[in-house]
């Protein structure tokens, strides 16, 4: 099962999460030795790894990330995450949407020196990030506020997260966390952000197009002018890579793969894959199942 990690913080660490305009600071501890959990991200997402170490089964590769380092997430992105064996793993998970960006990020995205003033606007969604002497003392000062949530929590931890932000902006990947940023504004994204959430479910396009708040018409002319493409040829390509995903990193059947992918048929399933992976899924796994032997 897929876990929707704000909506899972926010009810099983309510004395730890603290909410405000447009992001969710929590502390998040686990005393299990060892667990994998699917993931999905609903909000950008900075971890801040502040015990333990933390195994991430990323699209492109497997990334540990360990006691003062942190990571960088966009939202709309699966992962399946991993503690690793060793001991218990405490991070301060700080969750923000396009608000944050808004309201008063993007005014000083305009202004700042960085290391670089070429923006990519093709950009990884993940970035890891050594933290400096000055980010862990921003970072462990969240913690008394989140813990004991004084008068004005909310007013002061919006100038604290600001102040760990513009930290990040300021070392070596906040280059990169800037050229992401930029792609929230202007805001017309909200089509690919829609889709990213809700492209397994079992909908028809009008339905797709109703729900996104679209007509079919308008819809399918958006996603010839931002995406490139038809909005089925998206769907389809998406759930192929999500299926591979889970089959890769997830271990699970062809059969649950594609079903969780949003596949109603294996076949069809199987005939996509091999269009776009060159191979039919079950040589995939023969292959993996070789490998590991």
């Amino acid at each position: 099962m897929t876990t929707h990690v704000v909506e899972y913080i926010k009810n099983n660490y309510k004395d730890d999460t603290i909410e405000l305009n447009g992001a969710v600071i929590a502390r998040y501890f686990s005393v299990k030795d060892h667990y994998k959990a699917e993931v999905y991200m609903e909000q950008n997402l900075l971890n801040i790894v502040l015990e333990g170490t933390k195994m991430l089964h990323l699209k492109n590769g497997d990334v540990e990330v360990k006691a003062g380092e942190a990571f960088f997430l966009s939202r709309g992105e699966y992962v399946m995450s991993e503690v690793c064996e060793g001991g218990n793993y405490t991070c301060l998970l700080i969750f923000f949407d396009e608000k944050v960006i808004a309201h008063w990020l993007s005014p000083l995205l305009e202004t700042i020196a960085l290391h670089s003033t070429n923006v990519n606007r093709f950009v990884e969604p993940f970035c890891k990030i050594e933290l400096t002497p000055f980010m862990k003392t921003t970072a462990l000062s969240l913690l008394p506020f989140i813990e004991q949530k004084p008068a004005f929590v909310e007013k002061i931890l919006m100038l604290k997260l600001q102040e760990l932000l513009l930290l990040l902006l300021g070392s070596e990947k906040g280059q990169q966390l800037v050229s992401y940023f930029h792609t929230l504004i202007p805001r017309d994204i909200h089509l690919q952000t829609f889709m990213e959430e809700h492209f397994t479910q079992n909908w028809s396009l009008s339905e797709f197009a109703k729900f996104s708040g679209r007509s079919l018409s308008g819809f399918k002319a958006e996603f010839a002018t931002h995406l490139k493409t038809t909005p089925m040829k998206w769907i389809w390509n998406k759930r192929v890579e999500r299926a591979y995903f889970l089959i890769e990193k997830g271990g699970l059947s062809i059969g649950e793969a594609a079903f969780r992918a949003g596949f109603k048929n294996q076949s069809h399933f199987s005939r996509l894959f091999k269009e776009r992976y060159t191979q039919p899924p079950k040589n995939f796994i023969d292959k993996k199942l070789d490998f590991t032997d």
